[in-house]
């Protein structure tokens, strides 16, 4: 399976789970739970390190775009939209998603989730969620690193008819 991920170079090897995330929660963990986020395509990514900034032109100088190859043998489970909580697009995330995801975590039932991406109006797209706790450097390995993540036409306004 190939992933994708957007974050600072000096993390794209590190799968420890313990970033923003477990600093913070995210919509699938709660604080102090060690996951790890990736997208399923390289847009998806990008769309969803928008929503964390007000213009992409604002991305860090020193983030990047990881391609990542999941092992085949990864065990891995889905959610649908149409299974999940109403609301569990809503930002702030929903306290039912934050606790769905970490007691997935903390079953470590399978190495990823794959869930709709909230950055896609209604989930047409997905993410991963994968467990840190059962990856290891057989299971995921960075393929590839690209420096520039947006156009350079991308979000302005000088676009002419």
């Amino acid at each position: 399976m190939r992933l994708y991920r957007i974050c600072h170079v000096d993390h794209l090897e590190n799968y420890q789970g313990l970033g923003a995330s477990y600093q913070d929660g995210g919509r699938w963990n709660e604080q102090g739970i060690p996951a790890l986020y990736f997208a399923v395509t390289a847009s998806v990514a990008m769309l969803e390190m928008a929503n964390y900034l007000p213009s992409p032109r604002l991305v860090p100088p020193t983030y990047r775009l990881g391609v990542y190859d999941a092992a085949g043998n990864l065990t891995t489970e889905r959610w649908m939209a149409a299974e999940l909580p109403s609301g569990w697009d809503r930002f702030p995330w929903p306290p039912s998603t934050q606790r769905m995801g970490s007691d997935w975590l903390r079953q470590g039932r399978a190495s990823l989730l794959v869930v709709p991406s909230a950055a896609v109006p209604g989930g047409l797209e997905n993410i991963v969620l994968a467990n840190p706790a059962r990856l290891d450097t057989e299971s995921i390995r960075l393929s590839a690193v690209h420096e520039r993540l947006y156009s350079p036409r991308a979000f302005t306004d000088t676009h002419k008819a």
